[in-house]
């Protein structure tokens, strides 16, 4: 469109060199506009008076607002006023939409009243103003027109209620939540509006009041969902998001609003019911996604510790109760520390979701090593005389309230990879809140995490149901040594993933050092273990530095690499695209794969389709898939997203079945063999 920007600026510039001032007076008739200034009240020293500027287009004719879209020039006024009287900005009126196929731009037909304020100093004087106002009128033809008009300010020259309704047609402030994101193809913009609820698409415009950001030729599409609006246009290639954004939108017979989004999540979520998520709903989702992470394999290892010590306390009720109180201190603490870390990495711009801990290489190292000191000390090698005893022998022998607080601790340390169903919504829908809001959804989510265990402590029926102390114990103590060890070799998988195979060997190498100086301490105590201790100390210090240093190593799989580019060409070339964001340490994601993405009915579907397949490992820290992941409502992973060919998404549920992918790949065939593209 830059030809027809073009010609519309020099006919404007023409037209104000060359077009002879229209009479002196307060109304002016030109070609296609009739012009009328009025003062709403006699201008007083040390006052602000307003003055209306009204337009009145011939039939089919029409005039620009502020932004005037691809083409066209906003109306503009200079200004010629006494001494001390100074004119504010243009108050402008809510626009309208003219657009052809090729051209969006933004208006008035009919009538249009610009209102300006005028504020006189103390000293100041009324007088006579003089305005010269500048337009451009179009039909199928644009014609620019100047008037230079006259105002006496010490006469009021309008009546009350032209101007009451002039007031009426200027947007109000805005009160409510907007947000809006800009990506590589479109800019989207959110509004919460409460009064949308049965509104239809059609009966909402949104105006930008600038221009910079949308493509030309772009056609913006308005939807509405329960109480949430949402504006995509097209953007321009390569444009960067503004620090706010600023606008218009107005209902169909309930009036207009200006609004100024910030950068934030825009994406509605994955229904209706999740996109009414209110934070009481927020807290119930949290509280059932922690009832169900006690069921995921990374916690119950811990866990099954635990109702081992609760069995040894076998009649004392007093003792179950104490054990089940420390343990909701310990999950409940942790879960706080880490939403307080979250929310302040997050407030400082750090593109972060749950789950954020394991993507650093050192701290799954040291999971690892953990899980291997755990079972070493499950089987008896040795005993940890260290605080954190929640891991050691008072864990698994004596209990304790020490030992109950820290294996809620761990139990959530080890839990935050994975995401039970219902996380999703509550978290996404928490890291948009303010603090505590937001706060308060993490803790829920701690109190169903920590629910199960503490009603049991608290239950002597149920403590009854667990077999008295005996020899079992031993044996079933030593049982629990496997799954902790078969969790530090996931974790040793993660950390292959992370920084390379390189890394791996690095921490079955410290994990051999570890079990050496264990026996050697046992076997030579004395000078010589405190030795053998720092010798040991070094070398975890050494092999951690190595291990993040160690490189990636390449992906075998079949899903090529995430990125914006991948999935703007795929789409470009009118391919379906199926895009997998997960993560190593995502034990949903990981069953996910195994169970239905590597299906080989899926597979062989997804081939017949002619699926691009793109998969957006967060498995280390990655800002973009970070902000993919918001775009979708979602701060964590796993997320499934399928792109049809004519531009629609449909995002799959967090807990896949094969039946499920084919389903919504047989589904993206009708949708796209229906489209007229």
């Amino acid at each position: 469109m830059p030809e027809r920007i073009l010609i519309f600026v020099f006919a404007a510039f023409t037209a104000m060199v060359l077009a002879p001032d229209a009479q002196a007076g307060s109304v002016a008739t030109l070609d296609h506009v009739r012009l009328a200034a009025t003062l709403e009240a006699p201008l007083q020293p040390g006052k602000t008076v307003w003055v209306a500027i009204r337009q009145q287009m011939d039939p089919g004719w029409h005039t620009y607002w502020r932004n005037p879209g691809e083409a066209g020039v906003a109306t503009s006024i200079a200004w010629t006023l006494p001494p001390g009287i100074s004119a504010g900005d243009i108050r402008w009126p809510a626009p309208e939409q003219f657009s052809d196929e090729t051209v969006t731009n933004y208006g008035y037909e009919k009538d249009a009243t610009l209102l300006v304020p005028l504020t006189a100093a103390a000293t100041a004087e009324p007088g006579m103003a003089h305005l010269t106002v500048n337009l451009l009128a179009c039909e199928h033809m644009c014609i620019p027109e100047q008037a230079t008009l006259d105002l006496d300010l010490g006469k009021a020259s309008g009546d009350a209620a032209m101007f009451k309704a002039a007031r009426r047609a200027i947007p109000r402030p805005f009160a409510g939540k907007a947000h809006f994101s800009v990506d590589a193809h479109s800019a989207r913009v959110v509004l919460d509006l409460p009064q949308a609820h049965g509104l239809a698409a059609d009966a909402v415009s949104v105006f930008p009041v600038a221009q910079s950001l949308m493509a030309d030729g772009g056609v913006a599409h308005v939807s509405v969902d329960g109480s949430r609006v949402t504006w995509i246009m097209p953007a321009q290639a390569g444009a960067k998001a503004p620090s706010t954004f600023a606008g218009v939108f107005m209902i169909a017979g309930q009036g207009a609003w200006a609004f100024t989004a910030l950068p934030g999540i825009t994406a509605a979520p994955l229904d209706a019911a999740q996109e009414n998520t209110s934070l009481m709903a927020a807290l119930a989702l949290a509280f059932l996604g922690g009832l169900i992470l006690n069921l995921m394999p990374c916690v119950l290892p811990v866990l099954s510790m635990k109702a081992l010590a609760l069995a040894r306390t076998g009649s004392d009720s007093a003792e179950a109760k104490r054990e089940g109180l420390f343990y909701l201190a310990g999950v409940m603490a942790t879960f706080a520390i880490m939403a307080a870390m979250l929310l302040a990495l997050k407030a400082s711009g750090a593109a972060l979701g749950w789950g954020f801990q394991l993507q650093s290489p050192l701290i799954v190292l040291s999971l690892a090593l953990l899980m291997a000191a755990i079972g070493m000390n499950l089987f008896g090698v040795f005993e940890l005389p260290l605080g954190f005893s929640g891991a050691g022998d008072h864990l698994a022998q004596s209990g304790g309230a020490k030992g109950a607080f820290f294996t809620g601790a761990l139990a959530v340390v080890v839990a935050s990879p994975c995401t039970a169903p219902f996380m999703g919504a509550a978290l996404g829908f928490a890291l948009t809140q303010p603090v505590l809001a937001a706060a308060s959804v993490f803790l829920a989510l701690g109190l169903g995490f920590a629910a199960p265990f503490t009603v049991v402590s608290f239950s002597p029926a149920f403590v009854r149901l667990l077999p008295k102390p005996g020899h079992w114990m031993n044996a079933f103590k030593q049982a629990l040594a496997f799954p902790m060890f078969a969790t530090a070799i996931w974790l040793l998988w993660v950390l292959g993933r992370q920084s390379g195979t390189d890394a791996v060997v690095v921490g079955l190498a410290v994990s051999l050092g570890i079990a050496l100086l264990v026996w050697l301490c046992r076997v030579t105590p004395g000078l010589w273990s405190w030795v053998v201790g720092i010798a040991g100390a070094a070398a975890i210090t050494i092999s951690s530095v190595l291990a993040l240093a160690a490189p990636a190593s390449p992906s075998q799989a079949m899903w090529r690499p995430w990125s914006e580019q991948a999935l703007a060409s795929a789409r470009q070339a009118g391919r379906p695209v199926l895009v997998d964001f997960s993560a190593a340490w995502c034990v949903t994601c990981l069953v996910n794969e195994r169970v239905a993405l590597n299906d080989a009915a899926v597979v062989k579907r997804l081939k017949e389709g002619r699926v691009v397949t793109l998969k957006g490992d967060w498995t280390n820290p990655d800002p973009a898939i970070t902000a993919a992941l918001h775009q979708f409502g979602r701060d964590g992973v796993p997320l499934y997203v399928l792109y049809a060919p004519n531009g629609g998404t449909d995002v799959l549920p967090q807990i896949l079945t094969p039946k499920t992918v084919i389903t919504a790949l047989a589904k993206l065939e009708t949708t796209a063999m229906a489209s007229p593209n």
